[in-house]
């Protein structure tokens, strides 16, 4: 008897051949990716990959059942996909991938474009948002899932067709006055943020002008203290001198600095405003006298390491100032290592946890807070919400349905046109309610006020580093009006999160060749807008190779605003242009999931096409 009688005879023998000859994609595989990689296995797809980024930890075994004591520090994509392989009876061959799956390096775009669905099975907003972008750009069909608590939801998403994830806004997270953050915390999250959004972010990510943490009218709003204002520049300014010397200072050095100013030169500067103490108790610089000679002692000690993995265990002041110095240690070779420009802290990045765990205690202990261990703080820092085991069970078994049910109405799965599945496909949602425990709804219609869902086209501009040598902006703009009609008067150009790099009133990097201007790298969204409003946005995804390629602009052509039809919720339009669609309500609720994260925007993809470097027949126009 074959072994997949059964499953020919439920989903038919056309479904079960297509799901054979398939390649899917899970990204996560923690509480509902355990429970997802089971089914899909048993559903017998030909080829699984498995992404995640996090080691298998204890606090993992009450609720990841693939998971056992005997794999914690492990990878747990290569974990889990080990684990299934002992009832893996239909052969299904298993690719588990550890890292990022937002690294461009390590998933460029083509890799992407190898798979027929991808299932999201995620712990963080940021990543679900970047799968999201992939889909859209590619035109993947892909499975949202998630729990909290005692309530969960699958969503199929249907690029263009139904709503994707980014078609309805995330609730925000509690915020706290900055103030109170930087000069008076009196609870273990206002440390937490201070060190996360503050201190990490001013010392290690991206230097840009974004942290509401420096921003001066809020600050302004929240006090009129001068001398806490004057404190308050001061910290900021001297952390950026501090920023600038760590490629220079050796660890020894830059580790003494910091300790120095946070927690001491910092402190003592706040106690000087006297007005802030008036109704509260005082902080107590630390004394790192006290603690250097213990300190040298534990770094000289092979077994001190195992303080760093002590998850649950709250540190001593000694072992928190231990703690600083190695993840700074860590941080300081990463960035002198030229392979990371900045750090973005990431609660599933030991270095960058362990920084602002240390960072948040000692600067608690200061404060009279009670200290917190380091598992709590990824709690806290992460945004977490603790998930149950039935479940991350019950949803992962309704999102492997919802995937089967797209091959049995999908015959070319190289298509993206989805308006069979879409017509046939639901979200589903498990929550206590009296008598309705499971509720299912019709997909809905891509938002219209989705910017991840506009009608914005897109494509992969694809470009070796050589050309990005030799071409300069004007030269790109250049080209960019020759294919798509703009006019060059009109087009602005924005790079990633609102950077601006032109338009007609900022020609700056006009004669700069394109490897140096800012943002231009692998993996980063490039918008092109015509100021005019006659032709419609273009989003390219900046595909940059080493080799040496044709710059490749792909085949889109843009239509004119004035022509967008507009929504009409009296009929379906399913066409592949018509993405002004109904909206729809969609609870989105998340597997040990970070609620809160950075803003992205979400694109898709178009073929391309290979495109010499020839200059047009247009004549340059000098920009004043």
């Amino acid at each position: 008897m074959s072994k997949d009688i059964y499953l020919k005879k439920i989903l038919g023998e056309e479904c079960v051949s297509r799901i054979r000859n398939s390649k899917i994609l899970m990204v996560g595989a923690g509480g509902i990716g355990c429970e997802l990689l089971k089914d899909l296995v048993l559903t017998g797809y030909g080829e699984i990959h498995i992404v995640d980024l996090d080691t298998v930890t204890l606090s993992n075994l009450n609720r990841q059942f693939l998971f056992r004591q005997k794999d914690i520090d492990k990878s747990k994509s290569f974990t889990i996909a080990s684990a299934v392989q002992s009832f893996n009876y239909l052969g299904v061959k298993l690719i588990p991938h550890h890292g990022n799956v937002m690294d461009t390096k390590q998933f460029p775009i083509e890799w992407w474009g190898q798979f027929n669905f991808i299932f999201n099975a995620l712990d963080n907003l940021e990543a679900r948002r970047y799968v999201n972008k992939m889909a859209l750009f590619l035109r993947k069909p892909l499975m949202e899932s998630g729990t909290t608590g005692y309530a969960g939801q699958i969503q199929p998403i249907y690029p263009y067709y139904s709503e994707c994830f980014d078609c309805h806004p995330k609730e925000t997270p509690k915020s706290f006055p900055v103030c109170t953050i930087r000069s008076t915390p009196s609870q273990p999250v206002h440390c937490i943020t201070w060190a996360k959004e503050f201190l990490f972010r001013q010392l290690f990510d991206e230097n840009d002008n974004s942290n509401s943490m420096n921003d001066a009218n809020q600050i302004q709003n929240e006090t009129d203290d001068k001398d806490e204002l004057e404190n308050l520049n001061k910290e900021a300014n001297e952390l950026i001198e501090l920023r600038s010397k760590i490629l220079l200072l050796d660890l020894n050095s830059f580790i003494n600095e910091l300790l120095e100013k946070i927690f001491k030169v910092d402190i003592e500067r706040l106690l000087s405003i006297e007005t802030l103490w008036k109704a509260r108790k005082k902080p107590i610089p630390l004394d790192m006298t006290e603690y250097r000679e213990a300190l040298q002692q534990l770094l000289e000690q092979e077994l001190s390491s195992s303080i760093l993995t002590a998850d649950t265990k709250v540190w001593t002041i000694l072992e928190n100032i231990y703690s600083l110095y190695k993840s700074s240690e860590s941080i300081q070779k990463r960035l002198k290592s030229g392979n990371e420009p900045f750090i973005t802290f990431d609660k599933d990045d030991e270095d960058t946890l362990i920084f602002v765990a240390a960072a948040s205690n000692l600067r608690s202990f200061s404060f009279g807070i009670p200290l917190k261990s380091k598992f709590d703080i990824k709690e806290i820092a992460g945004n977490i919400i603790p998930a149950i085991a039935t479940t991350n069970a019950i949803i992962a078994g309704f999102s492997s349905l919802s995937g089967t049910q797209f091959f049995q109405h999908q015959k070319d799965l190289t298509s993206s046109d989805f308006s069979n599945i879409f017509k046939r496909a639901s979200s589903v949602f498990i929550s206590i309610r009296p008598n309705k425990y499971i509720t299912g709804d019709r997909l809905s219609k891509p938002a219209e006020n989705c910017a991840s869902d506009s009608l914005t086209a897109r494509g992969v501009l694809t470009v070796a580093l050589s050309d990005l040598a030799v071409l300069t902006l004007e030269g790109f703009i250049d080209r960019l009006a020759y294919k798509y009609g703009y006019s060059k008067e009109d087009i602005s150009i924005q790079i990633g999160k609102s950077k601006l790099i032109y338009d007609v009133d900022f020609d700056d990097y006009l004669q700069t060749k394109l490897k140096d201007v800012p943002g231009v790298v692998n993996g980063e969204v490039m918008l092109i807008q015509d100021d005019a409003d006659e032709l419609e946005n273009l989003e390219l995804y900046l595909n940059i190779k080493d080799d040496t390629v044709e710059l490749k602009l792909p085949i889109l052509e843009l239509r004119p605003k004035k022509m967008v039809p507009q929504p009409n919720h009296n009929e379906e339009n399913n066409s592949e242009y018509a993405k002004e669609l109904e909206g729809g309500t969609i609870l989105l609720d998340d597997d040990d999931d970070e609620l809160f994260g950075n803003e992205i925007e979400i694109l898709d993809d178009e073929e391309e096409e290979d495109m010499k470097i020839v200059e047009p027949p247009v004549k340059k126009r000098k920009l004043d």
